[in-house]
């Protein structure tokens, strides 16, 4: 009961920081069933004459949703896109915090948001996959959309082609690193980390044949000091630049510390560490949930996997630091953005090799969406495991 009403008091705080007092105003959609999977047909887009007060939103989080990084991405993106629909938050947004993946946890939260009329429920953790796989056989009027999930008729997945932007991280990385040893910092080698990390060390790579990327697991999603242990390590070991997947500012402040140059992810860097921070990769999932929930509106739900990535202004990255950044350095970064937006150069096109010897892809292979939401090695430049 504890965390109910602390979640009515939270999203009555987004509501006036995020939404403020313009949010449109739509009748309750409690207990209003959804369009019957059974009848789908095309996505449709949104329009103007879409109805969506009977859609109600079910959405699990595990962290809070104000957590820098991935958890306020998320919440911030679909606070956009109920704004962008002219959906109310109050009465049709249902969003639980601290719900941990393969805990007890995540069934009961499915049932009550169910109970309360949640037609529609998203899970922002490929962990809870098992639990969201269940819920879709167990209520197949309520469709489920998951992060890098399973499919099934009202249960889809939801990813992010992120390894364009990702790599043009590393690529500029490289430009500013004082040698060829690089490193990078992240939390597990679960997949669609490692799929970061490679991207990273292919734009590394790119601009720096000669580039080594020393990858270190912090093993945990969020653990300042394990973070910072991991930063000096390297900076210690004579690495100048840094790539960072995680939400704290551990790892740039300790280049800011060291007058060394890092990247980050998803959290605001630049005030921490105004010296060492290069760029930034951040989410926006509001196209994809603009769409879902469309979809669940109009009853045209596809159990397609849903992916945006650069090109649809997902994956993106933030402004070069032109206070650190000369301008010849920043140009050229800008010169290969536009070089892959427009097919002109392929981000992991093959001949890939693996850091084991091993041939990943053959000259002129491509990844598949598949292939990159299961990714499970290391790149040649890569040094370390995924242990």
């Amino acid at each position: 009961m504890k965390r109910w009403i602390a979640l009515l008091l939270l999203i009555t705080m987004f509501v006036w920081l995020i939404a403020g007092c313009g949010a449109k105003g739509t009748e309750s959609a409690e207990n209003t069933p959804a369009a019957d999977p059974s009848t789908q047909e095309e996505a449709a887009p949104a329009t103007e004459e879409t109805d969506y007060t009977g859609v109600k939103i079910g959405m699990l989080f595990d962290n809070t949703m104000i957590a820098q990084g991935w958890h306020k991405e998320q919440a911030d993106s679909i606070f956009r896109a109920l704004e962008e629909l002219g959906m109310d938050q109050e009465t049709q947004l249902l969003a639980v915090e601290n719900i941990i993946a393969g805990t007890p946890d995540v069934e009961s939260t499915i049932v009550q948001m169910v109970d309360e009329g949640c037609n529609l429920i998203i899970g922002t953790s490929s962990g809870y996959v098992t639990s969201f796989e269940t819920a879709a056989a167990t209520y197949p009027d309520v469709y489920f959309l998951e992060f890098e999930g399973a499919q099934a008729d009202n249960l889809t997945p939801y990813t992010m082609w992120d390894i364009e932007a990702i790599f043009m991280l590393g690529y500029g990385a490289a430009l500013m690193s004082e040698g060829n040893e690089m490193g990078f910092i992240a939390p597990f080698p679960q997949a669609s980390v490692v799929r970061a990390v490679d991207a990273w060390a292919a734009g590394a790579k790119a601009a720096n044949p000669e580039a080594t990327v020393q990858v270190m697991w912090a093993n945990s999603w969020f653990d300042p000091a394990a973070e910072k242990e991991c930063a000096n390590a390297l900076l210690n070991a004579g690495v100048r630049c840094i790539g960072y997947y995680g939400s704290t500012t551990a790892v740039a402040a300790a280049c800011e510390e060291s007058g060394a140059y890092c990247t980050g992810f998803a959290a605001e860097l630049h005030d921490a560490a105004p010296n060492a921070i290069l760029n930034t990769f951040e989410w926006n999932w509001t196209p994809i949930y603009v769409q879902a929930i469309t979809n669940a509106a109009t009853g045209a739900w596809t159990s397609d996997t849903m992916v945006i990535g650069m090109a649809e202004d997902g994956a993106r990255i933030r402004q070069w630091n032109a206070s650190v950044m000369p301008e010849e350095v920043i140009a050229q970064c800008d010169e290969m953005y536009e070089m892959i937006k427009n097919g002109e150069y392929v981000v992991l096109e093959g001949p890939v090799m693996d850091n084991q010897g091993n041939q990943i892809k053959a000259e002129g292979e491509t990844f598949t969406l598949e292939e990159l939401t299961d990714c499970s090695f290391l790149l040649d430049n890569i040094i370390g495991s995924l242990t």
